[in-house]
């Protein structure tokens, strides 16, 4: 898969024709996945490649005036699930105040059809566009029309009555409602960076672990979670994990901390998948280590017994 970075003001892009679909796609759920099949019926069948056009930063980033954890995904992990989707190009489009301020009408003609050369955009039924998001799916088709822009809208599917959307999502990982998420998802939600040295304070009490930021994913409820561990060789790993800011040792900053079962080696520097699967139990401040240990020891338990039902990741 090809990716572009490009913005208003860069060189124009000399690139071949493709059909598209349009979108943030944070997190690559269920929906996102129903909007891709469509548009790659419609590529195969106009004989084009498939693109993805995606903004950076996300424009919800872009107007907010204080620092959001709103992001599903960090860009590594969207593009390589795309990728898996048979996307062709991703289009990572620089969203800033020019593009910000373009009429409806300017963004079809200087963005989709003479910069990126698109021939068929597929878009969800709820598509906003333009300045001060003027432009619907019917704006779309009647302006595409006059630039030969073909334009599909793409009604987004359901799941057993639950709405598929990024928000809902959030808002039930905010909630430490991680099964439901998942379902939305198509898949566990997956933390995934470089191992970073922590303090060391695992190895005291026996449950090492290995650390990682959350940068600016969004924050789930903070707490304890039976996880899948992958990205260690060929095969994942049972685990457990905390996300939070561990009260009980007063540091600072939110981490995610987890203990891999029958493992024991040095994963600093290293990336690792981190899929939460259960919500255990809230994040809470222990009087001491001691204590802290002892819940550990719970937590792991009952960690055991609910990854006995979940199959290899």
């Amino acid at each position: 898969m090809k990716i572009i970075n490009w913005g208003i003001l860069d060189k124009k892009l000399n690139i071949d024709s493709s059909a598209a679909a349009i979108g943030n796609f944070d997190g690559v759920h269920l929906g996102h996945v129903h909007v891709l099949k469509q548009a790659k019926k419609y590529s195969r069948k106009l004989h084009l490649p498939l693109t993805i056009l995606t903004f950076d930063p996300h424009p919800r980033e872009f107007f907010s005036k204080d620092k959001e954890f709103f992001k599903l995904q960090n860009f590594s992990e969207k593009s390589k699930s795309l990728k898996e989707h048979g996307v062709d190009c991703l289009i990572k489009l620089k969203f800033d105040h020019l593009l910000s301020e373009l009429s409806p009408e300017e963004f079809i003609k200087i963005i989709l059809c003479d910069n990126l050369s698109i021939k068929h955009v597929c878009v969800g039924k709820d598509f906003k566009f333009g300045r001060n998001r003027q432009g619907s799916i019917e704006t779309l088709k009647t302006i595409g029309k006059i630039y030969k822009l073909n334009v599909s809208d793409i009604e987004i599917k359901n799941k057993s009555g639950l709405t598929i959307s990024s928000t809902k999502i959030r808002e039930y990982l905010k909630a430490g409602n991680i099964e439901t998420a998942n379902r939305l998802l198509g898949r566990p939600y997956i933390i995934s960076d470089l191992v970073i040295e922590g303090d060391k304070r695992g190895r005291k009490i026996n449950f090492p672990t290995a650390n990682i930021k959350l940068n600016d994913l969004i924050r789930p409820a903070f707490g304890v979670y039976a996880v899948k561990v992958s990205g260690i060789g060929i095969k994942s790993y049972n685990g457990i994990a905390n996300i939070g800011k561990r009260p009980t040792v007063n540091d600072r900053g939110v981490l995610l901390e987890v203990n891999i079962f029958d493992f024991d080696g040095d994963l600093y520097g290293k990336e690792i998948k981190v899929s939460l699967l259960k919500f255990i139990r809230e994040e809470q401040k222990f009087d001491g280590l001691g204590s802290l240990k002892e819940q550990i020891i719970k937590d792991v338990y009952k960690a055991k017994n609910i990854l006995k039902s979940y199959s290899e990741i």
